[in-house]
């Protein structure tokens, strides 16, 4: 298979001058919000950095100090970057990053300068608690902090001249389709592109909203053959399968997507497994009020934060106990919904997928779908150590 690193290989040496930009570019430039630039790029829009010279400096940080990449691929991604001719002549600003617990925003962009106009680029969720339950709460939200920062953002970076593209991966895409809805009028009409890579939708009420309809011919959403993530909420929008030779949730990561020479390998359909998972959680999400989704959501992630975690990582190695106990010393009306819940959807998961991949998920969730049953404290130590 091929990938988005045979991609520079193949187009690297051909300026964008002589073969324009295409999708996978788009894709390139979503990875690029991912990389930690503070201190590297310029943070406002009055000033900018070559796109080689970003990516040498961080190189050379990262050489001297520690550099929270988040993959080993975004360090292969930036050294691939250095000497291809396709993107020299590319320079970025406008980096900002935004991390607000108590207001539950986790936020970051990136503008790159093409020769023709700019790419404002979204960064997807984080690995933090933060990130993610802002992502839960865009199913009971009309707007959740990060888009709000993404419309603000892509207006002032609008300030810069040319035609306008938007792209972003996971939650970065649904802030660019967010962005481009509901910008500045005399902005959108700038816009030629926006492009989504296995982001989220939204819900009916944002996608019947007219601004929403006023850009949806200039959206495309690309997923991945299992996708699970770019098919949650509701989407508008054309939406291409892409080939992967990722498995499970492995399929969100870009670096694993099929790459050919003039774009995606596409496929006519996600897979058997995605339309079941897709049909299972959208068939949970309706089956909750908006307000019992709120305090379901809330109050899972009250427990989890409760175990002192900042990452999901933080809780697979560390909290698990903690953030059990957190949600059975809720209160009975509360501790009864999050349980109820949890069972729902275990139990559509049950019927969607093969018995073998439940049968760990099953041994985890035991003393969770006994509602109103408190497991003692060997139980959850028990659970815990799994």
């Amino acid at each position: 298979m091929t990938d988005l690193f045979d991609y520079i290989e193949w187009r690297g040496d051909l300026p964008l001058t002589a073969v324009p930009l295409c999708d996978v570019d788009a894709l390139l430039f979503a990875r690029l919000s991912y990389m930690p630039f503070e201190g590297v790029v310029p943070t406002g829009f009055d000033h900018e950095k070559l796109l080689p010279d970003a990516a040498r400096q961080l190189l050379a940080k990262a050489q001297s100090s520690f550099v929270n990449f988040r993959t080993l691929e975004d360090k292969r991604l930036l050294e691939k970057l250095l000497d291809a001719p396709r993107y020299q002549g590319l320079a970025l600003c406008g980096y900002e990053t935004e991390y607000d617990k108590e207001n539950e925003e986790q936020f970051a962009a990136l503008t790159i300068r093409l020769p023709l106009g700019l790419c404002v680029a979204f960064r997807g969720t984080d690995g933090t608690l933060v990130g993610w339950k802002e992502d839960f709460n865009m199913s009971f939200a009309d707007a959740v902090p990060a888009q709000l920062h993404a419309v603000e953002y892509l207006n002032r970076a609008a300030a810069l001249p040319g035609v306008l593209r938007l792209c972003g991966h996971s939650k970065g895409g649904n802030l660019a389709v967010y962005a481009a809805a509901f910008c500045e009028p005399d902005v959108q009409e700038r816009i030629a592109a926006v492009r989504s890579f296995d982001g989220p939708g939204f819900q009916q009420a944002v996608t019947e909203r007219e601004a929403f309809h006023r850009v949806i011919d200039r959206v495309r959403t690309y997923v991945p053959r299992a996708s699970v993530i770019g098919l949650l909420l509701e989407h508008e929008e054309d939406y291409t399968v892409v080939e992967s030779r990722g498995t499970g949730i492995a399929q969100h990561n870009v670096y694993l997507w099929e790459i050919r020479r003039g774009g995606f390998h596409e496929l006519e359909n996600v897979s058997g497994g995605s339309q079941l998972i897709d049909q299972t959680l959208r068939e949970w999400l309706a089956g909750m009020t908006l307000e019992q989704r709120e305090r379901v959501f809330n109050g899972l992630f009250a427990a989890l934060q409760a175990s002192e975690a900042e990452t999901f990582r933080d809780v697979r190695d560390h909290g698990k106990m903690a953030a059990l106990k957190a949600i059975l010393a809720q209160d009975d009306d509360t501790k009864k919904e999050t349980m109820s819940s949890l069972r729902i959807l275990y139990q559509s998961l049950k019927k969607a997928l093969p018995e073998d991949p439940l049968k760990e998920l099953e041994d985890r969730l035991t003393t969770l779908i006994r509602v109103g049953k408190k497991p003692d404290s060997s139980e959850l130590e028990k659970q815990d150590k799994k």
